[in-house]
């Protein structure tokens, strides 16, 4: 049987944050484009934690609707392995909580309201170039997609990128996860909580995350151990009443982004291009923007000669990078450093924090982590620290 061919400007892979946000703007930039999703409905499954900033929505250009909002927050809680949390409370909200699948259907119907074509049930599974320079994508089992520029941003784990000749993000560095959506819990307030330690989530941490008065989304990633098994103790020790209404595995990323973006028609954006906090393994905002970045780059691309399209693809790579690379860099620094602490030494680390809070309230950032950072090590205490964090990072090579 022979599967038909259809032909657009921008090809788009993956409806989620960042191939929503890239469709949407090569649309407006009056281009044909095509938005292709795997599964059956957009935003289904859904592995997101749900935690977007104020500061996050603006930069994508949204704001809070309650078609995706469930709840605001003013700050964190963070659970050293022994000793009393920490609390970081800001003096107004500084993020909301989300429905991941409603904010995804929000943003395709969006894209689709703006001209572009979307398929569902649309697993690509190769990558082409064509004798005429342009480029295309082939679906498992069905017809094939043709286009002037090809974006993906279908997320971890995506082969596109190596078929284009790009390397992809190191997949070895996909932390396990799991998560569950409680019921029935104890009183919800405005306030995330965190939960480190190697009892709790070995290499990473546990988060508790309120949906609503009496429901909360909780989870854990982690380098070593049961996921499941440490997750069930964390619920068992905080809402040993509460009920499991869903569960969510998943994995986050850790690996930072990958050291080019483009090849010959071809854009990488999101997870499949490790845009990602490798603090957190949020990547909503820098993927979004990203996507916005690529899109219009995708639309000016498709429009121009082939021997112009090199500079516009690469301008991409160059403008992201000029936006996030040097919060990426020491987030990941961060992340390499925490992740072989011991549990001593995070008690330590926490009790340093307490001595800074009015700082760390009035200059903290959760897209741009990595002035908070910088700004932390200099402080007498923290730089006390250094050679235990030191002596703990060696000593996790060999454990």
């Amino acid at each position: 049987m022979e599967h038909p061919t259809h032909d657009s400007q921008v090809v788009v892979v993956g409806a989620g944050v960042a191939g929503c946000q890239a469709a949407f703007e090569a649309s407006n930039s009056d281009v044909k484009v095509v938005l292709l999703e795997e599964h059956p409905q957009v935003g289904v499954p859904s592995h997101c934690s749900g935690v977007v900033s104020l500061n996050g929505l603006s930069l994508l250009g949204l704001k809070p609707d309650p078609i995706f909002t469930q709840r605001t927050i003013q700050g964190a809680i963070f659970n050293p392995p022994k000793g009393d949390p920490v609390e970081v409370r800001t003096k107004s909200a500084v993020a909301v909580i989300i429905n991941r699948m409603r904010f995804d259907q929000y943003l395709a119907k969006r894209a689709v309201g703006a001209g572009v074509s979307l398929y569902t049930k649309t697993r690509v599974s190769n990558f082409e170039h064509y004798p005429n320079g342009g480029v295309g994508l082939q679906v498992q089992g069905g017809p094939r997609f043709r286009g002037e520029i090809v974006i993906d941003a279908s997320g971890a784990g995506s082969r596109l990128p190596e078929q284009a000749g790009l390397r992809s993000p190191d997949w070895t560095q996909l932390l396990p996860g799991l998560q569950y959506e409680l019921t029935e819990t104890k009183q919800q307030g405005d306030m995330v909580e965190l939960f480190f330690g190697n009892h709790r989530a070995p290499g990473f941490f546990a988060w508790s995350i309120p949906t609503g008065d009496h429901s909360a989304r909780v989870g854990l990633a982690c380098r070593k151990g049961n996921v499941k098994k440490l997750l069930d103790e964390l619920v068992k020790d905080f809402w040993p009443k509460s009920n499991v209404d869903a569960t969510k595995s998943g994995s986050v990323l850790v690996s930072g982004p990958v050291d080019k973006c483009w090849s010959e028609n071809f854009l990488v954006v999101g997870d499949a291009a490790g845009q990602v906090k490798q603090t957190t393994g949020g990547g909503i905002v820098i993927g979004g923007y990203s996507g916005i970045l690529a899109g219009r780059a995708a639309a000016s691309a498709a429009k121009s000669p082939q021997d112009q399209r090199w500079k516009i693809l690469m301008q991409y790579d160059q403008d992201w990078r000029d936006k996030f690379s040097s919060d990426l860099k020491r987030m990941g620094i961060a992340h390499r450093v925490f992740a072989g602490l011991s549990d001593e030494t995070l008690n330590r680390l926490f009790e340093a924090v307490r001595d800074y809070l009015p700082e760390i309230e009035e200059y903290a950032d959760m897209d741009f982590q990595g002035k908070i950072i910088s700004h932390m090590l200099r402080k007498r205490k923290f730089a006390a620290l250094l050679p235990r964090v030191a002596f703990d990072s060696v000593k996790s090579i060999f454990s």
